[in-house]
């Protein structure tokens, strides 16, 4: 069932993009649509990447004093 589902779709979506009257202008909508998208993904995957770091960052640090007390204990 899900893979006659998944069939109709992809059909429905390639006749929809390649339409001979209207295809080429959606096609060119959905590119640009992903074009605009991208640097916005990237900035916020960038974003993410350093609010990681930070934070193992941190944790190492606890962790170094953690087990530095350890030892003089």
């Amino acid at each position: 069932m899900k893979r006659t589902l998944f069939t109709l779709g992809l059909g429905a979506s390639l006749m929809y993009f390649f339409d001979p009257q209207e295809g080429a202008l959606r096609r060119e909508l959905l590119r640009d649509k992903f074009e605009n998208m991208l640097p916005k993904t990237n900035e916020a995957l960038h974003e993410k990447a350093d609010e990681i770091s930070a934070k193992a960052h941190s944790l190492t640090e606890k962790a170094d004093e953690a087990a530095a007390e350890a030892i003089t204990t």
